[in-house]
């Protein structure tokens, strides 16, 4: 199984999810907090709200028990870094296959993203109105973004936002970046297949054809998007929604 997942992982993209709202036995929360690492649970116990030890505690948990299922690693010995911008990356042995991972968490909705050495991103997000997405808008997508969100009716509105603002999120993350306004540097673009590519400006450095997006929506309420850097969009297929306990 780990042997053939990771093959696989050649040519295709693996997201995992779970509804996390549905893990509430107090054993599996007991063994999910043992795989955690001592940096890990000090995290887990500085949040003020119930909600969000819970979503942190299975998240980590998921990202661990996943990566187990290409390698000959316990979840609980998997050892992790940190770059400038806070991105987490695994610490390399030689008995550790070139695994690259993103994680994400929402309401109710855990994911992350497995690639086998490639540059990859992952967000996702609950879809319900909250603060002034208007205003967000405006202040950090691009012209063409901003302009396809006004020929949107209200109903319509809200979703194409948080598609905007997951692929924004999943592109910066998977370059190890914060989260910025675009400035007429990029700007997502859906084409005729609904797929959306990304179009870039002078000011950018890494060219919209090496980068991959797919959108999807594991419930009613939720949306996800996963960019992955490649050449070869059509030879680099996601295979979503391995839906785990």
């Amino acid at each position: 199984m780990k042997t053939d997942l990771l093959q696989r992982l050649e040519n295709e993209i693996h997201v995992w999810m779970c509804a996390t709202d549905s893990i509430t036995d107090p054993v599996i929360l007991t063994t999910y907090t043992s795989l955690l690492s001592e940096d890990e649970r000090e995290r887990l116990q500085r949040f003020h709200f119930e909600k969000d030890r819970h979503a942190f505690l299975v998240s980590h948990a998921l990202v661990r028990k996943v990566l187990s299922k290409y390698a000959n690693i316990e979840p609980a010995d998997w050892r992790f870094s940190t770059g400038e911008q806070g991105r987490p990356e695994i610490v390399r042995s030689a008995d550790i296959p070139l695994l690259r991972f993103n994680l994400t968490h929402t309401q109710g909705l855990a994911a992350c993203v497995v690639t086998r050495d490639i540059a990859c991103g992952i967000d996702a997000e609950i879809i319900t109105k909250r603060g002034n997405p208007r205003a967000v808008a405006r202040k950090m997508f691009a012209t063409t973004e901003l302009e396809d969100l006004k020929a949107q009716d209200e109903e319509r509105f809200l979703d194409r936002f948080f598609v905007y603002w997951t692929l924004h999120e999943a592109y910066c993350k998977a370059r190890g970046v914060g989260l910025t306004r675009s400035d007429g540097r990029y700007a997502f673009v859906q084409g005729p297949n609904g797929q959306y590519r990304l179009e870039t400006g002078d000011a950018m450095q890494v060219g919209g054809d090496d980068w991959c997006f797919e959108v999807s929506r594991p419930s009613t309420d939720h949306v996800v998007s996963v960019a992955f850097q490649s050449a070869d969009c059509a030879g680099q297929r996601i295979v979503a929604a391995y839906i785990v306990p």
